[in-house]
């Protein structure tokens, strides 16, 4: 399971007494194409009814691009978030919003997997900074601008997700499955390493605990795919 947890303030201040809401990330069906339990509270408003992401490409994309499609589903029941224009010198503010996605299992919890910083940037109302981290996938700044009358925190870290990934208000395409093309060699179907993209070859190498052929088996991809 993955937890999204949000908190007021910056990262170092990051506890319980200022999480503003939390995301729940489960598998439903673990798959190539897995479908995702989704369960969503925020502080004032308690939990949400759940939802489902479904058909989501497994190690194909980043977390935060998951973390997107999981917020909309549970803020408003669809695959794409409503658009909201320009915001005016009336609209809502949050000085700093930080977030988290820790990775539980039965053998651990809170392993820290992404973290993300969003600073409002200027007096102007509704500009903001946001600088994502990522185990795998390094680091991704954005600066765009928000802004409502009544600010939900998820929906800020929503936006903001889009505007790091997309240059705009909407989500990025669904990702593709990551398949590498097989090779048959010496009567096995195997494939070349470089052939993966990331994340899926940093996930293939540390599933197979680091000592990877340039050449792998093509069944051991479609065990790590399926239920690594």
């Amino acid at each position: 399971m993955l937890r999204v947890s949000i908190h007021a303030g910056s990262p170092a201040e990051r506890s319980v007494a200022n999480q503003l809401a939390v995301l729940n990330i489960a598998y439903q069906r673990r798959a190539p194409l897995s479908d995702y339990s989704l369960s969503y509270s925020a502080r004032g408003v308690g939990e949400t009814a759940p939802a489902v992401l479904a058909n989501y490409p497994r190690w194909s994309a980043s977390l935060w691009d998951l973390t997107a499609r999981a917020l909309t589903q549970v803020l408003y029941r669809r695959s794409e978030p409503p658009a909201l224009g320009k915001p005016d010198r009336r609209c809502a503010y949050a000085r700093r919003v930080n977030a988290v996605i820790l990775r539980a299992t039965a053998d651990d919890f809170g392993l820290e997997l992404a973290t993300a910083d969003i600073e409002h940037t200027s007096t102007r109302r509704g500009r903001y900074r946001a600088r994502f981290e990522e185990d795998v996938l390094g680091v991704r700044e954005v600066e765009f601008e928000y802004g409502v009358r009544v600010l939900e925190a998820a929906d800020l870290l929503l936006r903001a997700i889009c505007w790091a990934f997309t240059g705009k208000e909407a989500l990025p395409p669904m990702p593709a499955l990551i398949v590498p093309p097989a090779l048959r060699i010496d009567g096995e179907e195997r494939f070349h390493i470089e052939a993966l993209t990331e994340p899926a070859r940093t996930g293939f190498i540390r599933y197979k605990g680091g000592a990877v052929d340039v050449f792998p088996l093509a069944s051991d991809y479609v065990s790590f795919i399926t239920a690594g």
